[in-house]
């Protein structure tokens, strides 16, 4: 199936690892010039690198702490003057700590919100000016399937995707008339670094193999494994392109069946 995203421009924030790599992976095959951020200036250069030579197309790179409002004009500034104007923004930077009302202190949740969930504010607050101006646009929020499954354990992030969910839906009625889709990712248990460490030290803590816990993992998982970030970049690059004109306001599961909801 030809996307016809070629020539299409993106920015893709959290970029240097897991879901974030993936998509602009998956962006970059499809021939979309990018703009990667993440905090990581090494990974990100490596990648940027790595992309343009095997997909001939442009791929520039800032490091930048977009828990930040000046890092995040920074990144929309660089992003204007790289590629000129942005059709699609991938906002995925940022992960939530585990944690209960009672182990959490302030600094935590401010610090996680800062970035996970003002980041993708701010961001889109940023280039939907010009998206709107330019009469289309896509912007994708990677967001958390905890937004849909409360947990005690979890709760600081169950909040935060709960509210870029209604994020998400919220800003599809204000851009949709201007021709502009938002639309939203909920990943489920998806084998990035982070599960990997995560992954590896219960193993060790259990006294078996990495795979016989990664197993363990996917168990609870009706398609009885986790996901892969190639399969969360699969979707994402669809909803990026016009086979998906049709979608907007929405936020779609990628969790193997595990959220039994309606």
């Amino acid at each position: 199936m030809d996307l016809h995203l070629r020539g299409k421009t993106a920015v893709v924030t959290g970029a240097s690892k897991g879901i974030g790599r993936a998509i602009a992976q998956g962006l970059a095959v499809e021939g979309v010039d990018l703009v990667l951020c993440a905090r990581s200036e090494g990974l990100l250069s490596s990648l940027a690198d790595e992309l343009a030579a095997t997909h001939e197309v442009q791929a520039h790179c800032l490091a930048a702490d977009l828990a930040t409002a000046d890092g995040v004009a920074a990144l929309a500034a660089f992003a204007i003057e790289r590629l000129g104007h942005v059709d699609i923004l991938v906002n995925n930077a940022g992960a939530i700590p585990a944690g209960t009302i009672e182990t959490l202190g302030d600094e935590e949740w401010r610090e996680s919100y800062d970035l996970k969930l003002w980041s993708y504010v701010r961001l889109a607050r940023a280039l939907l000016p010009d998206m709107k101006r330019q009469g289309g646009g896509v912007i994708i929020n990677i967001i958390g399937n905890a937004g849909k499954r409360p947990s005690a354990g979890y709760i600081a992030g169950g909040i935060a995707n709960a509210g870029l969910m209604n994020f998400t839906a919220g800003l599809a009625q204000d851009a949709g008339p201007y021709g502009v889709r938002v639309v939203g990712i909920n990943p489920g248990l998806t084998r990035t670094e982070r599960m990997d460490q995560l992954i590896d030290r219960q193993a060790r803590e259990r006294g078996v193999t990495v795979e016989q816990q990664a197993q363990e993992m996917g168990r609870g998982v009706p398609l009885r494994r986790v996901g892969e970030p190639s399969e969360v970049a699969d979707l994402a690059v669809f909803l990026a392109s016009d086979r998906a004109a049709y979608i907007t306001g929405c936020v779609i599961p990628i969790e193997g069946g595990a959220t039994a909801a309606l």
